[in-house]
């Protein structure tokens, strides 16, 4: 590899993590333009309350955000960024750690959800852009924003055996607040999370 290649994957790796961390924190913002902007505007998106194009994510997700309750809050912490590239092609693969503070049944809670984001990206005019989101979760957890504020009868009464056990947290949330249903879960160690990664190699070869 000359040094010109290697100054051009730079620039390439730098580009694509920046494309990745700019739309979730236009998510994060209520950006909604800039969000779109990140993506190819039918790029597919499958999330844990979301199956379509990206330009219906960036609509669903701002009406979903018009909704909250006034003092909600959240933010998606992105770590360990991995990026391949082949050409015009890439995958950036990184931990999201997703922070959000909720008001549910009269109780404030924090809420939080471990993640892997996979985007497959394409170079198109000079630019990057997503071409695919996958989203594959981990575990969840909901604790009290302020220590012993929330008595124990409240989680005792809770039903979540409906949901996976190791994100029940999340889908409750999801389901409480923004009356998503858990419909697209890939979960880590699942056979969606193996046909996810086998997705993103045949998307690097070209296939």
């Amino acid at each position: 590899m000359t040094d010109q290649t290697k100054i051009q994957t730079i620039i390439d790796k730098f580009e694509i993590i920046e494309v990745s961390t700019i739309s979730f924190c236009c998510r994060d913002k209520g950006d909604w333009d800039n969000l779109a902007r990140c993506f190819d505007p039918d790029a597919p998106i499958t999330t844990s309350w979301f199956k379509g194009t990206a330009r219906q994510f960036a609509e669903q997700s701002k009406n979903m955000m018009d909704n909250h309750h006034p003092t909600d809050t959240q933010r998606h912490m992105m770590a360990n960024p991995r990026v391949t590239v082949n050409g015009n092609r890439a995958v950036c693969e990184y931990y999201l750690i997703l922070h959000q503070g909720r008001t549910l049944d009269g109780h404030e809670l924090d809420l939080q959800t471990w993640s892997v984001t996979m985007d497959l990206f394409e170079k198109r005019n000079d630019a990057w852009l997503i071409a695919k989101r996958k989203m594959i979760y981990e575990k969840s957890r909901m604790d009290p924003r302020n220590f012993g504020a929330v008595p124990q009868s409240y989680y005792d009464q809770l039903d979540l055996s409906r949901y996976p056990a190791a994100v029940k947290f999340h889908c409750y949330r999801n389901e409480k607040s923004s009356g998503h249903s858990p419909q697209n879960l890939i979960l880590k160690g699942s056979p969606e999370e193996k046909a996810a990664r086998q997705e993103a190699l045949q998307w690097l070869s070209g296939k």
